[in-house]
């Protein structure tokens, strides 16, 4: 801000009244004294009476301003000396400083004095604010200037000035741009004084360059020292009781000085009181002295009412305020809480501490009464803050001590401004209270910057201190993860303000706490319930403590309401009168109270429809027998009962998701789980799409399956890629916070060899996943058993499905037998995709009047067509297109970063030339036509891209060219044996199929031959013979089952060997071409530790490969 410099002027006024004068040299050292002299002098010599100044004189303080009149009124002086009329004078005048330091009073007296020396030839003073000035507008700004002229001119105040540059209210800004031309157009008729704070008045200024040149004259008020608040102090002690009122060690002694000494320890800081601020003292000062003199008159104690004591003063000491605290006596009797209860005691330590060092007049140990209270839901951080606040004003500590409670939502404003104005506005309205912000974590928005919300914060920041003497307590209230993460991204000085390592914390209740809590409510509501039932009621908040945002107290109050309204209905049919005394008992608090009881019976029960899990019941039945043998002797059976699985084996129809659906059901029955359900996921569910997205991706996963089972499918693909291993990594460290550990169930599941390679890397996971559980093919007895279980579900009847010794049994065992061959079976998925084609197939034909049956001719036509199918989709497979172009992304559902071409050392590979500059496409590359690249041909249906159709890279030398050949060869010698040991692995399980199926056909028809003999023949011995004969028959075809059978086994697991070779060779060409380390894009060979591109001259390690 640039002001008008007449100070050359005043010091030259100054000079000539030192030299007609030389006895106000002494004074010169002494400023106030300084002035009245050169008042007194004035008078003297011109007989002028100048009564404004010398008011302005005897304020209290004030020195600069006093200063800067004398200045003003020095050049007014001079003026007058040397004829030169002041009606073209510039006096506007602008004040700035706290409120309460007299502002309005110098401004009022400036304005008599510039009427007294006929610089204003009118004795107008209007007072009005800016906000309402800008309310009325540019017609209200012109009748206040209509009003001054009417008596002929004078001064119009403005305090709070400010307020017209607000960029809430464009019409403020109309007004000030208005002012500024009368401004100009007054001089001489009208002086405008405008007021208010400095940095608020900075942006008054910036509006309008021309600004500081109509306002000349400047007036810092500088806030009130200790001494002159003392002087203050004393005149208003004096004034108000005639100087009949005595104080304790004087008005000048030691509790006098630190009641001002408190008062002073908020100067400096915005919106310091000053005089207000002593006056809302004094008025403390006299209740504390009225409710003291009400105790002693009950008491029976002469009062003194001219008396102000050492607690009137200064408070009482807090030592002896917290024993007779009945809200710190009710802080000590809530429930649980011990860590808040230590926090608060630590503090009201601390204030006793200071209580002493201010009665030896040391500087008290500085602490602020703003804090962070952190916890979950219902555990009573609100009602905390409220006995808070009321126990400082006990001790003297709050001028008020009101509890104020808002919310984010009342601080975030509409528009731009509005949270700036509705911040202050709270701020201002909670002077001397304590100001609770509930869920303040909400003030901030991780996802992307809110200008409205950060707005608030910021002006939180620069409107609470948090210094000594701030009439002000702040609370934040919120989860801690969330606060902590509020204030590590904010505006650091929110971090100054409020000290997070200094936070109350609120633990969640333990189960003992809850009942107590639950007793406590029963008997606040007078009802009750039986032993039984609360124990009932302790295992279903038990469970529910696993659960994310547990309410603690207010999920005892949830429990409560529902166990009221189950009480209800149960009792609905009886007499009013006997529901009076209510009694709950424990079907009131959980329907199926007595689970745990049945658990083995349940889980006979939730297996039955699962066919070959005998060793996993049996498992599941151990965990039962400790969960309750735990549960008897008062532990945690979690310490004993593993959460952790690894489910192994093929890839589908096996049972793996099935088992951990039912998982979730047992878990929860034993109470390890606050719910049953199962949150299924895979491996791309987990893993971010960029750098940091991994993180939050996986733990949001793990937010949403707390308290339940959590269903990783393919889990072995964690194990590869830079991402893929961040979310390892993740699942790791997240299994071990406190916020999850044990409160979740995790399955990682996949293939066994995946899996046994996954576990083998990452030895932090394999140590947290020791519970394995490996599941098989179904072998054809299983099969047909579960098509048994299913069509039973459905009460269809096939009866040659439960007599494994018919006939029907047998060709039903061949065609299964013959579809868990190919390599698309799905083990119980398409024997379940069978029980519907039956089911179907025996609605199609049934009549009303009879019994839901199926032929064993129409089963086993059902089972042959599903059969074809599958070899007929077997067959398309074959000769499918290659997808050898499909991107690493498709293949994998997500793409690993490309790795630094820096990574590759010129020591891992022999020393190469440069390579070769690029070649046109057309003239050096061979160009594979579009229709061979959709129908590759059949003899390359299933090799991964031939290294074939590249040239010798210069500089490539023989040794490595010839070595490269080689190796080309052996690995077409490689692929070529595989395939020839494939194509024999066929040709033995199509002759073991063809003989089985030969044999079996000769049978039955030997076997009906010899069943019709037996029917006719009468001899025992006969019918001996026949049934002997029967036995070896179908021995004999149980037998060649087992050879088809084994057969299959053998050709499906090299198949699957071969398919995973290829799989991992395509991926690893993919990736490679992904890396473009080729520019002529060759393929790769294996090569050593390595591989090279087929043009000769580019090696990459398997190390560097791999990251």
């Amino acid at each position: 801000m640039c002001f008008s410099n007449k100070a050359a002027a005043y010091g030259a006024v100054l000079s000539q009244v030192y030299r007609d004068h030389p006895v106000l040299l002494r004074f010169s050292h002494d400023t106030y004294a300084a002035k009245r002299a050169i008042l007194e002098n004035q008078k003297r010599t011109n007989g002028t009476r100048q009564d404004a100044i010398a008011k302005i004189m005897d304020l209290t303080g004030l020195g600069q301003v006093k200063q800067q009149v004398m200045h003003i009124k020095g050049i007014i002086d001079m003026m007058n000396r040397q004829g030169v009329p002041t009606k073209k004078e510039r006096l506007n005048l602008v004040l700035l400083g706290n409120p309460g330091t007299g502002k309005t009073t110098v401004a009022r007296l400036y304005a008599q004095f510039l009427q007294s020396i006929k610089a204003l030839p009118g004795n107008a003073f209007l007072e009005i604010t800016g906000s309402k000035l800008a309310f009325e507008g540019i017609q209200g700004a012109q009748k206040l200037i209509d009003d001054a002229l009417k008596v002929g001119g004078g001064a119009i105040f403005i305090d709070e000035a400010y307020q017209l540059a607000s960029d809430l209210n464009p019409i403020g800004k109309q007004v000030l741009d208005f002012l500024l031309a009368e401004m100009e157009n007054r001089v001489g008729t009208i002086v405008f004084i405008l007021a208010g704070y400095n940095k608020q008045m900075e942006k008054l200024f910036e509006h309008n360059p021309g600004l500081p040149s109509r306002v000349p004259y400047q007036l810092q008020f500088a806030d009130y020292t200790d001494q002159e608040l003392m002087s203050m102090l004393e005149d208003l002690v004096y004034k108000r009781y005639n100087g009949r009122m005595k104080v304790d060690d004087t008005i000048n002694g030691l509790y006098a000085r630190i009641a001002i000494k408190r008062l002073g320890r908020g100067r400096g800081t915005p919106g310091f009181g000053n005089a207000r601020a002593l006056q809302n003292k004094f008025a403390k000062i006299r209740q504390r002295q009225a409710e003291r003199s009400g105790r002693e008159q009950s008491s029976g104690i002469p009062v003194d009412d001219f008396f102000l004591d050492k607690e009137d003063l200064i408070g009482p000491d807090p030592s002896e305020v917290l024993s007779v605290s009945a809200p710190w006596a009710k802080l000590q009797g809530l429930i649980g809480l011990e860590s808040v209860k230590n926090s608060v005691r630590n503090l009201f330590a601390l204030l006793e501490t200071n209580y002493q060092r201010e009665l030896a007049e040391k500087e008290p140990i500085q602490i602020s009464l703003n804090r962070v209270f952190l916890g979950s839901p219902g555990t009573g951080k609100t009602t905390v803050a409220k006995l808070y606040g009321q126990i400082l004003v006990d001790l003297g500590m709050l001028s008020n001590g009101e509890v104020v409670v808002k919310s984010p939502a009342d601080f975030i404003g509409a528009h731009l401004g509005h949270s700036e104005q509705n911040t202050k506005a709270i701020l201002e309205s909670t002077r001397g209270k304590v100001l609770v912000i509930d869920e303040a974590y909400m003030l901030y928005n991780k996802s992307a910057t809110d200008s409205y919300k950060t707005a608030v914060i910021d002006t939180m920041v620069a409107e609470i201190q948090s210094v000594p003497g701030e009439d002000r307590c702040v609370l934040l209230l919120g989860y801690k993860d969330q606060m902590e993460e509020m204030f590590q991204n904010v505006n650091p000085g929110l971090s100054r303000r409020f000290a997070f390592e200094d936070a109350f914390i609120f633990e969640d209740f333990t189960e003992l706490e809850l009942v107590q809590i639950l007793e406590y409510k029963l008997n606040a509501q007078d009802l009750s319930a039986t032993d039984e039932a609360k124990k009932v009621a302790l295992e279903i908040l038990s469970r529910m403590k696993h659960r994310p945002n547990f309410g603690n107290a207010g999920d005892v109050e949830n429990l409560l309401g529902q166990a009221k309204a189950r009480y209800q209905r149960r009792m609905a049919s009886v007499p009013a009168s006997r529901r009076m005394e209510v009694v709950f008992e424990p079907r009131d608090f959980d329907l199926n109270f007595d689970r745990s009881q049945n658990a083995s019976e349940n889980l006979a029960k939730m297996f039955a429809d699962i066919v070959g899990c005998d060793e996993v019941i049996k498992k599941l039945e151990g965990y039962q027998r400790i969960a309750k043998l735990m549960k008897e002797k008062g532990r945690d059976m979690r310490t004993l009962i593993p959460s952790n699985f690894v489910f192994k084996g093929p890839p589908a129809g096996t049972g793996k998701t099935t088992i951990a659906r039912k998982l979730g059901q047992v878990f929860y029955d034993m109470g390890f789980l606050a719910s049953g359900e199962v949150v299924e996921c895979s491996a791309s569910d987990l893993v971010g799409q960029f750098v940091g997205h991994t993180g939050p991706k996986t733990k949001g996963m793990f937010e949403k399956a707390l308290g339940k089972v959590l269903f990783i499918d393919e889990a072995y693909r964690l194990g590869g890629g830079l991402f893929a291993k961040e979310a390892m990594d993740e699942i790791v460290g997240l299994m071990t916070h406190k916020h999850f550990m044990n409160k979740i169930v995790i399955v990682l599941a996949g293939y066994e060899h995946e899996m046994n390679t996954l576990l083998g890397v990452n030895p932090g996971l394999s140590s947290r996943f020791s519970e394995e559980i490996t599941f098989q093919n179904m072998t054809t007895d299983q099969c047909l058993e579960l098509l048994d279980k299913e069509l039973q579900k459905q009460e269809i009847v096939v009866p040659e499905l439960s007599n494994k010794t018919s006939l029907a049994y047998l060709e039903m065992q061949g065609v299964v037998v013959q579809m868990s061959a190919l390599p698309s079976w799905g083990n119980g998925r398409d024997v379940k995709t069978l029980g519907k084609r039956m089911t179907q197939k025996a609605f199609a034909n049934w009549a009303s009047d009879e019994i839901l049956a199926l032929p064993a001719e129409e089963a086993l036509g059902v089972m042959e067509t599903m059969l074809h199918e599958h070899q007929a989709r077997q067959t398309s497979a074959r000769t499918a297109p290659a997808w050898g172009n499909i991107p690493v992304a498709v293949v994998n559902g997500f793409s690993p970063p490309p790795p630094s071409m820096s990574s590759i050392s010129k020591s891992e590979a022999p020393k190469r030339l440069p390579a070769p500059p690029q070649r046109p496409p057309s003239s050096e590359q061979p160009q594979v036509p579009q229709r061979e690249l959709l129908h590759p041909k059949e003899s390359t249906e299933d090799q991964p891209p031939t290294p074939g159709h590249s040239r010798r890279d210069a500089g490539v030398s023989d040794a490595i060219w010839n070595q490269l050949q080689a190796d080309i060869k052996a690995q077409e010698e490689t692929r070529r044996k595989a395939a020839e040991e494939e194509r024999r692995l066929e040709q033995e399980l199509q002759e073991a199929e063809k003989q089985a199926e030969l044999a079996r056909t000769a049978d039955l028809e030997r076997a009906k031959a010899m069943e019709q003999a037996n029917q006719q023949r009468a001899n025992l011995n006969q019918k001996r013979e026949i049934e002997r004969q029967l036995k070896d028959i179908r021995r004999r075809a149980a037998e060649r089952k087992a050879e088809a059978e084994k057969a299959a086994i053998a050709l499906k697991k090299k198949q699957e060997e071969e398919a995973e070779k290829k799989r991992k060779e395509l991926e690893v060409q993919q990736k490679l071409q992904h890396m473009g380390l080729c520019p002529m894009g060759y393929k790769w060979v294996r090569q050593g530790d390595g591989y090279r591109c087929t043009g000769g001259s580019h090696f990459i390690s398997h190390g560097n490969l791999a990251q």
